[in-house]
């Protein structure tokens, strides 16, 4: 299978001054633009790895995680949310949780700190991870990938630095074919989206314009699937959110 070849630009100097630029607003127009499902999307991503890294037969006494693209750290606050009222040092049977978050743009790191000032939040390309090789029970990122230059070698990093039983998870949007509802999305994310984004985040680089761009542009759910495979992830799946607008993408490592 082919890789899309995208005509938009995902440069590091263009991503990373376009989201400096907007994230003091982000987290509200997130809430804003989704209509309020960013939250939900979250706590059930959050579930589904947290499920399958309780079905392990061998759990470590120390969990750690690992969220790429990390943002404004909202990944990590809903881990450590779940972590607490759903008492997962139980089920999971661990002592203690240690996530990590990564990220590449300074400005949304900044605000990742002060919401999660305990978690450590390292400045790096994904593309080339600090860490050692099967330190992570679990690697996730969501609606990062898209962003990045080269995808598959975004995905080799995450299986990399993922213990072998542990987890990869990506979430992401994709363009949904869903009957009736596909033109509805379509007409709100490429007209509305970038029109109220861009107004009320001041945005001059046009990130609310990239935004449904970047999803046109991306790889097939497919072809997601089989970076994964490639990776050593064994029977990545693709899990349909929201009439299809998004995928939660889905495999273990069974391989060192």
């Amino acid at each position: 299978m082919t890789a899309k070849k995208s005509s938009v630009d995902k440069s590091a100097t263009r991503v990373q001054s376009m989201f400096g630029e907007i994230a003091p607003k982000y987290d509200l127009l997130n809430n804003l633009l989704s209509f309020g499902l960013a939250k939900q999307w979250r706590r059930r991503y959050v579930r589904e790895v947290f499920q399958r890294l309780a079905e392990r037969s061998n759990p470590p006494k120390k969990l750690e995680t690992l969220d790429l693209a990390t943002g404004t750290g909202d990944v990590i606050a809903e881990q450590l949310r779940q972590w607490t009222r759903r008492k997962l040092a139980d089920k999971l049977g661990v002592v203690e949780f240690q996530p990590v978050g990564v990220d590449f743009v300074p400005e949304m790191l900044a605000l990742a700190r002060k919401k999660v000032p305990a978690v450590e939040f390292v400045e790096a390309d994904a593309h080339n991870l600090p860490f050692d090789d099967e330190r992570f029970d679990a690697v996730t990122n969501s609606f990062g990938l898209r962003n990045m230059v080269e995808p598959k070698k975004a995905i080799a990093e995450m299986a990399r630095v993922c213990r072998k039983g542990g987890v990869v998870a990506i979430l992401e949007f994709s363009p949904t074919k869903f009957p009736l509802f596909a033109p509805i999305f379509r007409f709100y994310f490429h007209r509305i989206l970038p029109l109220i984004g861009n107004f009320v985040s001041g945005n001059k680089s046009d990130a609310y314009r990239y935004l449904p761009e970047s999803v046109d542009a991306f790889d097939s759910p497919e072809q997601t699937l089989e970076y994964m495979r490639d990776a050593g992830l064994d029977a990545p799946t693709r899990l349909p959110m929201t009439f299809g607008t998004l995928g939660l993408f889905i495999g273990r490592k069974t391989k060192t």
